[in-house]
């Protein structure tokens, strides 16, 4: 994957993917007031390691460059974008799914458990979970917990 190409006229660092290097606090290094989240930004999530182009990361980029973006226009206290622990679900049809952890991709569920935790990301991690505004609001909170409860309870390796 690559990022998108209308950022080709950016003369800014890039990583190998062509993605906007980023600050901790989700700014474009060398662009001073600019903010990138998501598939075109490149941030550190822990040593030797950044955020993989998935919608794991995108959600939790978009929190933390939303609030900073805020935060920078009224003088507040930033926030460093620490990345959560990565997982993949994978839904393998009638044969169930394969759930793990880390970027060393862990089995921690197979079968029918990791499938309830794929329905669980897709029906209410990356949609929002009602039409209820406060409750879009409460669920974009850049410090609420974006991901299934760890370690997956009854998982089955």
């Amino acid at each position: 994957m690559r990022a998108h190409g209308p950022l080709d006229g950016l003369s800014v660092d890039r990583d190998l993917l062509g993605r906007l290097v980023v600050t901790p606090q989700m700014f474009v290094a060398g662009l001073p007031g600019v903010l990138a989240a998501g598939d075109v930004a490149s941030v550190g999530v822990e040593p030797g390691r950044v955020s993989p182009q998935s919608c794991q990361y995108a959600h939790q980029h978009g929190k933390h460059a939303g609030h900073n973006a805020v935060a920078d226009l009224l003088g507040r206290p930033l926030l460093d974008f620490h990345g959560v622990p990565y997982v993949t679900c994978v839904d393998l049809g009638a044969a169930g799914a394969v759930y793990t952890e880390g970027f060393e991709r862990e089995v921690r569920a197979v079968g029918e458990v990791a499938k309830k935790v794929k329905r669980m990301v897709n029906t209410e991690l990356i949609y929002p979970p009602t039409k209820d505004a406060d409750a879009i609001l409460a669920a974009a909170d850049h410090l609420s917990e974006s991901r299934p409860e760890q370690p997956v309870s009854g998982s089955e390796n």
